[in-house]
């Protein structure tokens, strides 16, 4: 988008923000939520600090990093003020849907860089990628919730965690236990019980099925054709 668009809609976008980021705390930070949000919008293919800084008329290079990268407020509260706000407005016909999303990589430097499936290239690629819950309707779909997918390479690389200060409680999950995860999250803060819809990444797994099973969940998930089923419980 250009500077002017967004510029028309600054407004309104202050009032959305507004309740998404009250749990912050301190004004600054609100302040450069929604300015780092503008940079993001705004057209340029980098999304780095710097190039965004110097993009928005109001940019502050110095105080966007800091923001970023010191500021001490829980991006889980942000999460969730976001995803019930989503929910406020976009009821009842939705469901949610579990996929991942791929971020294609140079470098091998970003937490959970690897080489590995990515589906925003459809080919195996060096690459991020995280597991991502998301609200969907007949248009479109929202993001909820999402967790970092790390390789196993990344969870038993000490040295390589120290450096991107990867917390030292972190261990191995799959992408299913990751899953399964972030639906007890958003139901945690609140959300109504929705229909999942899943591919086969997840669908083939029994652990993850008879997880949403548990929980009570309704699901409809794409199989492999051959994956075994019975017809009555074993």
């Amino acid at each position: 988008m250009k500077a002017q668009e967004i510029k028309k809609f600054k407004e309104e976008l202050t009032a959305f923000l507004a309740d998404i980021v009250a749990a912050m705390g301190r004004s600054e930070r609100r302040r450069y939520t929604e300015m780092y949000i503008r940079g993001l919008l705004m057209d340029g293919e980098r999304k780095s600090i710097e190039p965004m800084a110097h993009r928005i008329p109001d940019g502050n290079i110095q105080a966007l990093q800091q923001f970023v990268n010191q500021s001490p407020w829980s991006h889980q509260e942000v999460r969730r003020a976001l995803a019930q706000k989503v929910e406020s407005e976009f009821v009842p016909e939705v469901y949610w849907i579990l996929d991942e999303t791929s971020f294609p990589k140079k470098g091998k430097h970003s937490v959970g860089v690897a080489y590995q499936y990515c589906g925003a290239l459809g080919k195996t690629a060096n690459c991020q990628v995280a597991v991502s819950l998301d609200m969907g309707m007949e248009e479109l779909s929202i993001p909820l919730n999402w967790a970092l997918y790390l390789p196993e390479e990344w969870i038993h690389d000490q040295e390589r965690r120290k450096e991107c200060g990867v917390p030292k409680d972190t261990v191995f999950k799959t992408k299913v236990e990751l899953a399964l995860e972030l639906v007890d999250e958003v139901r945690s803060w609140g959300l109504k019980d929705r229909l999942v819809l899943a591919d086969s990444l997840y669908g083939d797994s029994y652990d993850f099925r008879s997880g949403l099973k548990n929980r009570k969940l309704d699901y409809i998930v794409q199989v492999e054709g051959k994956l075994l089923a019975w017809t009555d419980h074993p």
